[in-house]
């Protein structure tokens, strides 16, 4: 009986054995097949995060440069007017991202600068680089027109991801924003 006894402590051992490494065994290939769809989510959100902060800056590149163009001679180190070129590389800079460049990005400045058409008072508006592609249409009319002055500044900026996977959900993507201001004539 004693040796019945060793024989079955001695299969228990071997069982507990073989369940440990079937158990080791199948954690590794959860981790296999997990990891790499973990690593694309990531990546993922990481290229969802990188596109709302190319819209934050984008919005705030635009309404910096349209109020640098409405300030003109208000501010103590302007003497005349900003030119379409300087609020341009404004809003360019303004960006504050490494792909931000006169090949990615296309602004649009409709200033007093420019030209006014005279009866309706309107900004005349610049014809933008071809870096992010073409912006299109005309500032509306401002209500109160001889008084006030509708000012304008489009910016568009051409974004690739972050990570490039091979099958993107976020394929490259041109980001528009525009922003007006009325300024007193």
């Amino acid at each position: 009986m004693c040796r019945s006894h060793g024989l079955l402590s001695r299969l228990r051992t071997i069982s507990s054995r073989s369940d440990s490494a079937s158990t080791d065994g199948q954690s590794l290939i959860e981790v296999a097949l997990m990891l790499p769809i973990f690593t694309i989510l990531i990546c993922y959100a990481v290229d969802f995060g990188y596109f709302f902060m190319v819209a934050a800056s984008l919005t705030s590149a635009a309404r910096n440069s349209v109020e640098y163009a409405v300030q003109g001679t208000s501010s103590p180190s302007q003497s005349a007017q900003p030119s379409a070129a300087a609020i341009s590389t404004l809003a360019i800079a303004g960006i504050g991202l490494s792909g931000a460049s006169t090949t990615t990005v296309s602004v649009r400045v409709c200033s007093s600068v420019v030209g006014i058409t005279m009866p309706a008072n309107t900004a005349q508006c610049t014809t933008p680089s071809s870096g992010a592609g073409a912006i299109t249409g005309t500032p509306p009319l401002d209500p109160e027109s001889p008084t006030f002055q509708l000012n304008r500044v489009d910016v568009a900026f051409t974004v690739s991801p972050v990570i490039p996977i091979p099958v993107a959900v976020f394929p490259t993507q041109t980001f528009h924003r525009m922003v007006e201001m009325r300024s007193i004539q």
